[in-house]
């Protein structure tokens, strides 16, 4: 018979008897008797847990905790007691069983100290860091005193861990509320990484497809910039701004100009340039491709909007500082549906772009920040094309045309860029005009509507760009303002061609009366000429005032020779080529016939009528261009 020791002797008739009353007495002497005993206590814990007796158990825990915490070896039932316990804390209320809610009652009534050492015996003894980041959470969210203590740990972990969705959602959803407005200091290596974390946390999540995407994008944007002001904080940083969708995108870069200056590092260390021109640069770029998208009104749809050169060839001084490798912007002109603040965010976005890239750690923290979130490389390139647009880089421009990764970009958008690029580079040459047939090939794919193109009125060493929409009228508008600038300079020739005078006539009636005043040009030569001769007149001629200046010729001008339709079968006096002059007195009831049948076509749709024509006289317009 084994002989027990006298601690064990008086645990055992406590368990015996089964008088609670009796019972409670014997582990009172043991208690008494042997105060240090760890048996003794836990077995007085024991008798109050099982006589649901909260805050006696409470007592008994408290003293066991606080009296065998610091052992060699912590006892192996009260782990799994405390264990018990700390998994029923983490049980949502109204969700627990009777054993769960008696701990959840207990837990009540023992000190905060205590509670505090409990908490933080279970995550010492935890098994795997998700559970030691539970603990510590459940440990901070009740006690948060000991946040400066604990956090830093947890966060470590807790990015460390960040790849797997456990660890990510307790970083984003629980920890970093949990320690925003009490920031503990971090080594900075440590913010750094938890910045560049939350960075791509936030925008991956403005990718995903939601319900509302402008309130998730916005909410998105107010959790980056928290995220940079408490690393601030944390870093002693210069406080920067927080976010506000009304803002312009300049001011955010004045602020980042003024930490730039009062920067004891230049940016060449300063993570703080590198978050900050990183953040306002990835906020410029998300505003300008969307303003670079217009949706259709049944939203179903989008329509891109691109940067291209205006008609002007850029000035010599302009094209060497470019290659000089100095950006500058020229000025943006903004056509209709497109957002008057598209410029401002493309120069915010050249402007980060360029300090970004003022010197290598820069240049490569930064590619590695962008990198972080693969969605946005589609942006990053439509902005470099942009980009070299502004800086008049036209090499660069064409080598990302060709690069492979434009091979999402429509063949319209592509042809567009690639036929301003060529017209810009100039010399003009036969290509130019390849490049807008097969522009006029995929125009059918475009969308109808919008507006045209806003007036351009350009000197001589001015650099404009402008911001078309990839619609079929202001595509269309592009072209025949090409056509129509390539043109007019031979009007200065008294030997150009009736057919070139006719084929500007008709180009003028798109956007009408924005060319008037070549119209009245064109007319006053052919007073001087006294004769003109136009064949496709009755094909393509449908502008009222135009028309009405015909009929002031044929009346008041009779020394003006008019020859403006083909020999018409149909007509009773035979054949014969249709003038205001001649021998045939049916000769001015036909040119009144003709004038009659174009009035009637006045309201034919012109965009349609025009686009017909550069398809149809797509030679003769290359030959009237290149005529000496």
């Amino acid at each position: 018979m084994e002989v027990l020791s006298n601690e064990k002797y008086l645990i055992a008739r406590a368990k015996q008897s089964t008088d609670p009353y009796k019972a409670k007495a014997w582990i009172i002497a043991a208690k008494t008797l042997f105060p240090n005993d760890f048996g003794v206590q836990f077995e007085a814990y024991e008798i109050e847990k099982n006589a649901n007796n909260f805050e006696e158990a409470a007592k008994c825990l408290s003293y066991i905790v606080m009296t065998f915490h610091g052992a060699h070896q912590t006892p192996t039932s009260l782990l799994n007691e405390i264990s018990l316990m700390t998994n029923a804390l983490r049980i949502p209320e109204g969700c627990t069983t009777t054993e769960q809610e008696f701990y959840v009652k207990m837990f009540q009534y023992i000190s905060y100290e205590v509670q505090h050492q409990i908490l933080l015996l279970t995550a010492v003894h935890s098994n795997n860091n998700l559970d030691h980041c539970r603990l510590i959470l459940l440990l901070l969210k009740r006690f948060p005193q000991a946040i400066s203590t604990h956090a830093p740990r947890l966060l470590e972990t807790l990015v460390q861990n960040v790849a797997m969705p456990n660890f990510k959602e307790m970083l984003f959803n629980e920890a970093i509320p949990l320690v925003y407005n009490r920031a503990p200091e971090l080594p900075p290596k440590l913010v750094h990484r938890l910045m560049a974390v939350c960075f791509e946390y936030y925008l991956s999540q403005m990718f995903c497809d939601t319900e509302d995407r402008a309130r998730t994008s916005a909410d998105c944007w107010k959790k980056i910039f928290e995220i940079l002001d408490f690393c601030g904080k944390i870093l002693k940083w210069e406080p920067f701004m927080l976010y506000k969708k009304s803002w312009s995108k300049d001011v955010y870069w004045q602020k980042i100009i003024h930490i730039y200056k009062y920067d004891p590092f230049r940016s060449t260390e300063s993570k703080q340039i590198l978050f900050c021109a990183t953040i306002v640069f990835v906020l410029a770029l998300q505003d300008y491709i969307g303003y670079s998208r217009l949706r259709s009104k049944e939203g179903n749809t989008e329509t891109e909007v691109i940067l291209v050169e205006a008609l002007k060839d850029v000035a010599p001084d302009l094209k060497r500082r470019a290659h000089e490798g100095v950006i500058e912007i020229p000025h943006i002109l903004v056509n209709a549906a497109v957002s008057p603040d598209a410029p401002n965010c493309l120069i915010t976005c050249q402007s980060c772009w360029q300090l970004l890239h003022s010197n290598e750690l820069l240049k490569t923290d930064f590619a590695q920040l962008v990198l972080l979130v693969p969605q946005l490389s589609s942006w990053v390139q439509k902005f470099l094309i942009d980009l070299y647009v502004c800086a008049g880089q036209h090499e660069e421009t064409a080598t990302l045309l060709q690069a492979s990764t434009v091979a999402t970009m429509s063949p319209l958008e592509k042809t567009v860029r690639q036929f301003a690029l060529a017209l810009v580079q100039g010399p003009i040459t036969v290509h130019l005009f390849e490049q807008m047939g097969t522009i006029l090939k995929h125009i059918s794919h475009a969308p109808t509507g919008g507006s045209y193109l806003e007036s351009v009125a350009l000197g001589q060493t001015t650099r404009v760009l402008m911001l078309i929409p990839l619609t079929r009228r202001a595509i269309l508008h592009y072209l025949v303002q090409m056509l129509i600038a390539l043109l007019k300079p031979k009007l200065v020739d008294a030997e150009c061609s009736n057919s070139m005078l006719g084929n500007l006539l008709v180009l003028s009636q798109l956007n009408w009366p924005h060319e008037s005043r070549t119209v009245e040009i064109i007319f006053e030569i052919i007073k001087t000429r006294r004769q003109f001769t136009y064949l496709h007149f009755t094909s393509y001629i449908i502008n009222g005032e135009i028309i009405e200046e015909f009929m002031h010729l044929w009346t008041h001008s009779p020394d003006v020779k008019l020859e403006l339709a083909m020999p018409q079968q149909s007509l009773a006096t035979g054949a014969r080529r249709i003038g205001t002059r001649g021998a045939d007195k049916g000769v001015k009831e036909d040119f009144k016939q003709i004038i009659r049948q174009q009035v009637a076509r006045s309201n034919d749709d012109i965009d349609e009528l025009v686009l017909q024509f550069l398809q149809q006289q797509h030679i003769p317009l290359v030959q009237n261009i290149f005529d000496k």
